[in-house]
């Protein structure tokens, strides 16, 4: 019998009592055969803080956005063309008649087209605005539930912008075009 800081492994014919009280639950539960069995187990206040550890990676995954409201002014979805993917079966038979042989097939195929979908959005922010495209990965997604002239709340990162829809929902899109906007004082100056 051998037992490890973090692995456990007994053969079942010995006897569990032999184990610390912690394993010895585990030991005999199995013995099934003689069967040598090994199980990967940790103490129990390792276990606790390696709970506390994850849970504190889990929390500190949510990223804090920079929020802002902007105004939706186009919405348009587009389909873009991207192949076809498709199968082909022939089936046959072959006779042979002494030095010559004859063969007949039936060759059937089929093809589908494959097309991208893609939501683009101009949002307007105060101090630029976005080209930005959501692609729709499957047929049953549904895109931003956005309203053209409405507020919508958004964050730029890199080149991702993130959108709260009408629904709650947090969509990501690509940043397509990024626009700086001129502010009233630098189009009403005479050019020079």
């Amino acid at each position: 019998m051998t037992c490890g800081f973090f692995f456990i492994s007994f053969e079942c014919r010995r006897s569990p009592t032999l184990l610390p009280r912690t394993f010895r639950s585990i030991a005999s539960a199995d013995n099934i055969g003689g069967m040598m069995r090994s199980y990967l187990v940790a103490p129990p206040f390792l276990a606790v803080a390696l709970a506390l550890l994850l849970v504190n990676q889990a929390a500190g995954a949510e990223k804090v956005r920079d929020w802002q409201t902007g105004k939706v002014l186009n919405a348009e979805r587009s389909r873009y063309f991207a192949g076809t993917v498709g199968s082909a079966n022939t089936t046959g038979t072959a006779q042979a008649n002494g030095n010559y042989g004859t063969y007949r097939g039936n060759t059937s195929s089929s093809q589908t087209a494959v097309y991208r979908v893609y939501e683009t959005f101009l949002i307007e922010g105060e101090t630029h605005a976005y080209l930005a495209q959501e692609r729709l990965q499957w047929r049953w997604s549904k895109a931003a539930n956005l309203t053209v002239n409405g507020p919508v709340k958004y964050a730029a990162e890199k080149r991702k912008l993130f959108v709260i829809d009408e629904d709650g929902k947090v969509h990501e899109m690509e940043i397509v075009k990024k626009i700086l906007r001129q502010s009233a004082d630098q189009s009403n100056q005479p050019k020079e």
